[in-house]
């Protein structure tokens, strides 16, 4: 994988755009690219409320795209490399500068995890959970009870069929009262990929809470799933 690979993704997309680059102007120091109508994704909290919730949708739906379908993902979450464009209505991606290439198992394996949340299967995301290496299987009983808690408000969102609310459920605060758990009982660091996996959709829930949005996530997070599913059973 390479940045290319997330570009050639995101271009083939109905909501999403990247810059296009000028290679005859380019060299191995400077990258040319053509002028990038809109604005960052941040500076839309006072838009109307059917624009803010499109904008979310749009953003939570490239995240998905890029860690279950694409496989490869910016990890960058800062909004400034997110521009909007009302004309097109396509959320452009600006910096490749910082990507990470998923593997296949890794990918599944956090899908079936946030799956589980979504159908509140305890054991099945401790079990995914050992799979992706997050836990050992030794672990306590305070500390799974910690690790499902921490993993359901990362799939809270894509649990319930009415729309989400980011800003009355801002679920994200309560993973702040678990570190204290983890810190005492952890006794298997989580895999690396895991901290710009947990960036790249901190990232997400937190725009959408700034943009106050109400957004129906689980029918998002079902068809992303459900395509993932067939293509593995083909």
């Amino acid at each position: 994988g390479s940045p290319t690979t997330l570009i050639e993704a995101v271009v083939s997309t109905q909501s999403t755009g990247v810059p296009r680059v000028f290679r005859e102007l380019s060299s191995r120091h400077v990258l040319t690219q053509e002028f990038v109508e809109g604005d960052p994704i941040d500076e839309f909290d006072d838009a109307p409320i059917e624009l803010r919730n499109a904008i979310g949708l749009k953003m939570l739906k490239l995240c998905l795209r890029e860690l279950f379908e694409f496989q490869y993902m910016q990890t960058d979450p800062n909004w400034s490399n997110f521009f909007y464009d009302t004309k097109t209505k396509k959320i452009k991606l600006l910096d490749f500068g910082a990507t990470l290439d998923l593997t296949e198992e890794f990918s599944n394996n956090y899908l079936q995890v946030i799956r589980s949340c979504a159908t509140a299967d305890r054991q099945a995301i401790i079990d995914a959970s050992i799979n992706m290496g997050f836990l050992s299987g030794y672990e306590s009983d305070i500390m799974l009870d910690a690790h499902c808690e921490a993993i359901k408000v990362v799939g809270e969102p894509f649990a319930f069929d009415e729309p989400y609310d980011f800003v009355e459920k801002a679920a994200y605060k309560r993973v702040a009262k678990l570190l204290e758990v983890f810190a005492k009982h952890r006794i298997t660091a989580p895999p690396e990929e895991s901290y710009a996996l947990n960036r790249k959709l901190s990232g997400a829930f937190l725009l959408c809470n700034k943009l106050n949005a109400v957004i129906p996530c689980k029918p998002l997070f079902d068809r992303v799933y459900q395509h993932k599913m067939n293509i593995v059973n083909m």
